[in-house]
């Protein structure tokens, strides 16, 4: 019998044993400080910048290495207390230990120095940055829940860091006030049930004065478990719906009521379990206001709207425009937002199913004039479109981005064919996180 040469897996390099004192000079694009030591970059999770703090590898890479702050021995004068007790351990929130207006401050000069550094490109007029409170902001969140193996007892509560282990939540600050309870309700409701295992998360989604909770389960539930669902529902005054193993929704109860939100006070948006919308109400109704103060369309305007969603941006756009166009990835929220159009009468707007990701220059929709381009693409960008809605020669190209990488990226293609950026913020859609909303307002240059 032939043996095989099995070549053997290079080990792991064993970390440094004993912390190292760094100074931090930075913070990074991911909330990170940043240091050197032995000619290495490090990124230290918990640490900002101007301080100086005792740390430990957690990860050594080729060009850089990863630590957290163990101790701090000269704290910033921007750092303040974490007010929520959960911090140390949830993975939702990692800049709490940083003062919200400063940690705003300093996202707006990271994507600034994105732009110039890999972009080479400055805006002409920079826009004040838009705050938001920091706390009860939050309209969506995945609860997770889970049986556990040592005791049985009901776990619910949100993801550690970089682990799929739960935190046991008791309540969380950044949550909408409507949802301070769903923890609390959701043990004393579940704990008892027998195939509580059977229930993985709970999808919350709220409007303005309604709302639902999704209840994810892996099979059928019994009438206890339909009965607890509908206990906790009616106690937070929410929908209730169930989502089996192929994604198909049932409501819970029989009378509920529609789920609606305003993203302008004129339009009023109906939307599904299930459905985006951004998490911070307060700031998307500041970037429709921003979206229709910068591109101030007309009636002569022809308004292309892409990543469109439910209608959030076109129909408060629609209301000043020619004619403005929609353009949505599923076909669902195509219906959607032709139904939400329907709703608030307003009959120049018209909505297609397209992917965004591949050509649509002999797309119909594509061959209307177009005077006016909005998009809100997901976190990869649009970097597939932005060379094909630069060929339409639009007087006004509104980009809103949740990745500054991607933002940069396409910002160089928009620049390439003609473009200039006129105007620039960033809006805190998402306040002690990392997480960075920007705005860019792209002209042809004359």
């Amino acid at each position: 019998m032939r043996h095989l040469n099995r070549q053997k897996k290079p080990s792991k390099p064993t970390l440094p044993a004993t912390p190292v004192e760094l100074s931090i000079s930075h913070l990074s694009i991911e909330g990170r400080g940043i240091s050197h030591l032995d000619g290495k970059t490090v990124f230290v999770r918990g640490a900002l910048p101007n301080e100086q703090i005792v740390a430990r590898i957690t990860a050594q890479h080729k060009r850089f290495d990863e630590a957290e702050t163990l101790e701090v021995l000269s704290a910033s004068p921007d750092r303040q207390i974490p007010p929520c007790d959960h911090y140390q351990l949830c993975g939702g929130c990692d800049l709490q230990h940083l003062n919200p207006q400063k940690a705003l401050s300093l996202k707006y000069a990271l994507v600034l120095d994105q732009l110039q550094r890999f972009a080479q490109c400055q805006p002409i007029h920079m826009d004040n940055a838009i705050p938001s409170p920091s706390f009860n902001y939050r309209r969506s969140a995945r609860i997770g829940v889970n049986r556990l193996q040592r005791d049985q007892s009901l776990a619910v509560g949100f993801r550690r860091r970089q682990s799929s282990k739960l935190v046991n939540i008791e309540t969380c600050p950044v949550l909408d006030t409507r949802l301070e309870r769903v923890f609390e309700l959701t043990r004393h409701y579940f704990s008892e049930q027998p195939d509580n295992k059977s229930l993985t998360h709970i999808d919350a989604l709220l409007g303005d004065d309604s709302g639902a909770l999704t209840f994810r389960v892996t099979r059928k539930p019994t009438n206890s478990f339909m009965s607890a669902m509908i206990n906790l529902c009616n106690d937070l005054n929410l929908q209730g719906w169930v989502e089996d193993n192929d994604g198909n929704l049932s409501p819970v109860q029989s009378n509920y009521p529609a789920l609606t939100y305003r993203p302008s006070p004129e339009v009023e948006l109906s939307f599904k379990p299930g459905n985006f919308l951004q998490v911070n109400s307060q700031i998307n109704q500041a970037l429709i206001q921003l979206a229709l103060e910068w591109l101030q369309p007309s009636a002569e305007d022809y308004v292309l709207d892409l990543f469109c969603g439910l209608g959030n941006f076109t129909l408060p756009l629609a209301k000043k425009a020619h004619k403005a166009i929609g353009v949505e990835g599923m076909m669902s929220m195509v219906k959607q937002a032709q139904d939400n159009a329907d709703k608030n009468q307003i009959h120049n707007t018209v909505f297609y199913c397209a992917d965004l990701s591949s050509d649509v220059s002999h797309a119909f929709w594509f061959k209307e004039p177009i005077t006016m381009i909005l998009l809100d693409p997901p976190r990869s960008g649009a970097h597939a479109l932005v060379s094909q809605i630069a060929s339409k020669k639009a007087k006004k190209i509104l980009y809103i981005a949740c990745n500054p990488a991607a933002l940069t990226r396409d910002t160089q293609v928009l620049c390439a064919a003609g473009y200039q950026l006129s105007r620039f913020t960033v809006l805190d859609m998402f306040p002690n996180t990392a997480h960075i909303e920007s705005v860019a307002l792209f002209e042809r240059s004359k």
